[in-house]
């Protein structure tokens, strides 16, 4: 293992030139909190480093200040599973590594996502202890708690429609599995297995059932002010007023298609 510093943030890697990089992709709010941790998972049990994006936002960065730079190619080696990406590191983009290697994609119909990011910045997401990604939660979550939920999805939805544009053209790369949140949720033995196999991973079924015994949370009723608060599909439906339901899918159109979703 080496250890890489990037933007100030120090990574251990694996050395494996024999062995693939695997990168797990994923829009936010889509279940990509609980895929990352499964994933990490199976990756040590298969002898894979873990290189967590995710530490960029505790450290205090947002994801424009670090997923442009194109020094993240020199991060890319093999043996590695590069994971806590909510938006595409188009640092990569047309690094022939990156190209190479295998990828999984999560995502959600982008209107309930919506509704899952409004509880999430009032009430459940983390708050980093400093630099701009502190002032940008402490920011949106004063706007959340001051704002109706219809006023603030519609806010985020073009920034939603922005970040599942970047991803969209992963959908015709042939070393691509595209994954939906239901498959997190309900599937989840299906799923470790499905991707385990696209990974090359040796499917363990012992290890995927200790790992779903601390993964497999599905809660009986909605809690509002938690991290896993309400976990069926169609909640904006329930959430929002079908006015504003229509402006959404206005706006969304697009979007849903190319992702598969019914307006």
């Amino acid at each position: 293992m080496s250890e890489i510093q990037f933007r100030g943030v120090s990574f251990r890697l694996s050395e494996r030139d024999d062995l693939p990089s695997c990168f797990v992709l994923g829009v936010r709010k889509s279940g990509s909190t609980v895929l990352n941790k499964m994933v990490s998972a199976l990756a040590i049990r298969n002898g894979f480093g873990v290189v967590d994006f995710g530490r960029m936002f505790q450290a205090g960065m947002v994801p424009k200040e670090w997923r442009f730079d194109r020094s993240l190619a020199s991060l890319v080696r093999g043996g590695n599973a590069y994971l806590g990406f909510r938006d595409f590191p188009a640092g990569l983009r047309g690094d022939g590594r990156f190209a190479g290697s295998p990828k999984v994609l999560l995502v959600r119909d982008p209107r309930d996502a919506l509704v899952s990011e409004y509880f999430s910045n009032a009430y459940s997401h983390p708050v980093p202890q400093e630099g701009l990604a502190r002032k940008h939660m402490l920011q949106v979550r004063s706007e959340a708690l001051g704002a109706p939920i219809e006023a603030s999805v519609l806010k985020s939805a073009r920034h939603m429609v922005a970040t599942m544009r970047e991803y969209a053209p992963l959908l015709t790369d042939p070393l691509l599995k595209l994954y939906r949140y239901e498959d997190v949720i309900f599937e989840k033995r299906r799923l470790l297995e499905s991707i385990g196999s696209h990974f090359g991973w040796p499917i363990d079924a012992e290890a995927i059932s200790r790992i779903l015994a601390w993964a497999d949370v599905v809660p009986s009723e909605e809690r509002p002010t938690e991290f896993i608060r309400r976990v069926h599909p169609g909640d904006h439906r329930e959430k929002l007023s079908k006015p504003a339901i229509g402006e959404l899918n206005a706006v969304l159109a697009d979007t849903l298609r190319t992702f598969g979703y019914a307006c």
